[in-house]
């Protein structure tokens, strides 16, 4: 195990959240193919799936990201993504819990088996 959690540090480079952190390491255990912490001209993503025919950029946002100057912020830097191509998934919450991340986890996996983030 604690090569896998070694891993998956090497993988998110910055700062992640612990929820960024217990994500990776569940996408990892279950093999699935990702990048995390990739930078883009406009902004950092948390996780990046180079799906067909459009990638996937996921955004888990805490906190911070609930105050309005930052929602504001963030929609319209998401919104130049999703005219460049990409889809866009969103996963907001207010504080970790276990139970909220195996939310979470499966609200990124409904998506990558389906059309989502196509808005």
């Amino acid at each position: 195990m604690s090569g896998q959690r070694s891993d998956w540090r090497e993988r998110l480079n910055s700062n992640p959240s612990r929820m960024e952190q217990e994500l990776a390491i569940k996408l990892q255990e279950n093999g699935i193919r990702y990048l995390s912490q990739i930078e883009i001209p406009v902004t950092t993503a948390d996780f990046y799936f180079p799906t067909e025919p459009r990638p996937l950029f996921v955004f888990v946002d805490g906190r911070v990201h609930l105050g309005r100057a930052q929602s504001v912020k963030d929609e319209e830097l998401r919104s130049l993504l999703r005219k460049r191509g990409y889809r866009i998934l969103e996963l907001p919450y207010d504080c970790y819990s276990d139970r909220k991340r195996d939310e979470l986890y499966q609200e990124m996996i409904d998506c990558l088996g389906r059309s989502c983030g196509q808005g």
